[in-house]
């Protein structure tokens, strides 16, 4: 494993909003189970608040849809998103497109906005990070095997080391939740414990 340092590194959170974590979200009211991403909440907390006193950057994506899900074909044609057409999932301006209670931007962190399971797609995400020097991403959020596979998928492939923090990260599904992290963490990264988090806090004091 490539050592696991503070330098040159970001915190990521991913789409840790109502929609994908609170029973009366969009995919609960869709009938999906999402206590095991409502359960990533401390985690993404406690890596937030790492990330902060150690003066990271710490980024934010949240998914943005259009009532209708028009915005991504995708959305409307397959089976398993079939309960969001009628429901709309976190449109703009709406409680479910919030983060959750307890985790929220500080002022000045980044926010990017995204319509796509990747912020690395139509977004400005990757210069944004090369600007502030970023080379490593401690990444957590929702969902484990969707949109936080596809950023860390597209953020190795874009040369940025990728360190998934599994405490800090949840999915609809366990099995899906713990394969994501095995590819993750053999394929495109680290799978990383917040417990190594703390460590690499302490040694760069």
């Amino acid at each position: 494993m490539a050592l696991l340092t503070l330098d040159r590194t970001a915190v990521v959170i991913v789409d840790m909003q109502n929609g994908f974590c609170h029973p009366e979200g969009s995919f609960g009211r869709a009938g999906a189970d999402v206590s095991g991403c409502g359960a990533a909440t401390p985690g993404c907390g406690e890596l937030v608040e790492i990330g902060r006193a150690a003066g990271l950057p710490v980024v934010w994506t949240r998914a943005i849809h259009h009532n209708d899900l028009s915005d991504w074909r995708m959305l409307t044609e397959v089976p398993m998103y079939a309960g969001l057409i009628g429901i709309g999932s976190c449109v703009e301006g709406t409680w479910d497109a919030e983060f959750v209670d307890g985790l929220a931007p500080a002022d000045g962190e980044l926010v990017v906005s995204k319509s796509r399971f990747s912020p690395f797609v139509e977004t400005d995400i990757a210069d944004r990070l090369r600007a502030l020097g970023v080379e490593n991403l401690l990444v957590g959020g929702v969902g484990t095997s969707a949109c936080v596979e596809s950023t860390v998928r597209d953020a190795s492939q874009r040369d940025f080391r990728t360190y998934v923090v599994a405490e800090a990260t949840g999915d609809i599904s366990a099995a899906a939740h713990e394969h994501s992290l095995h590819v993750m963490g053999s394929l495109f990264g680290w799978t990383v414990s917040l417990d190594a988090v703390r460590a690499a806090a302490r040694a760069a004091g």
